[in-house]
């Protein structure tokens, strides 16, 4: 027993196959044709998969099933990306919060409390997503 699938309406699909395999592509072509240390890029490369792989999908699947279990149906989309937001805005800023690449003779590159700011507008983030989660509660109540 087969299923008939209809695929006359997935034309579209080639609109965004083509340009990626095109992106990949010019990197790869510039990955071979650049001054690159090979085994440091591969390195790096099957590192952030195993990094991707072994431990973010997992927080952000155990993340996922307590948000399931805990928070209200309305709650989720606010939980969810309040996390991504933070989750980003970390990701961007640790370096800096290390002090990679800080230069002794100019004091200018990081004058700031890196570690204290990143804290802050994280904290700002998760806020406005439980403000975000707690109105959105209300309102699934009253609805």
């Amino acid at each position: 027993m087969t299923a008939d699938v209809d695929t006359r309406g997935l034309w579209w699909r080639w609109l965004f196959l083509l340009p990626g395999l095109a992106a990949v592509g010019y990197g790869v072509f510039g990955l071979v044709t650049a001054d690159v240390p090979l085994d440091a890029w591969a390195t790096w490369f099957v590192g952030s998969a195993l990094l991707h792989d072994l431990v973010l999908a997992p927080i952000w699947i155990g993340l996922g099933w307590l948000a399931a279990r805990v928070l209200p149906r309305a709650a989720r989309p606010a939980a969810v990306v309040g996390g991504a937001v933070a989750g980003v805005l970390a990701l961007v800023a640790f370096p800096f919060v290390l002090g990679f690449g800080a230069d002794p003779d100019n004091p200018s590159f990081l004058p700031h409390d890196v570690g204290r700011n990143l804290l802050l507008i994280v904290l700002a983030v998760l806020l406005a997503a439980a403000l975000w989660g707690t109105v959105a509660t209300l309102r699934a109540r009253r609805g």
